[in-house]
């Protein structure tokens, strides 16, 4: 499947999106592969220890609605990560 960054978490990710596999992974899978492709998004947008998303960031389902983290996924679907920065 196919997984789109946005906002920084492109800059972490190096690219617009990525290929993970898999025919059916839940979000708490594809969080655990993003860490493992990825390492340059744990910390700021994985957590180290627990593999979920550090708030405010979050993965939307096909760009439209936020995801539980046993909820799975398959390869039709399009699940994008949004780094949300935040501050003043």
């Amino acid at each position: 499947m196919t997984v789109e960054f946005f906002g920084m978490a492109r800059v972490f990710a190096g690219a617009p999106s990525l290929e993970i596999g898999g025919d059916r992974l839940t979000a708490r899978e594809l969080v655990r592969a993003l860490a493992q492709r990825c390492p340059a998004m744990v910390g700021p947008v994985i957590d180290a220890e627990t593999h979920m998303f550090v708030q405010p960031n979050y993965l939307l389902l096909d760009g439209r609605r936020a995801t539980g983290d046993d909820e799975p996924f398959d390869a039709t679907d399009r699940p994008c990560v949004l780094f949300l920065a935040s501050g003043g």
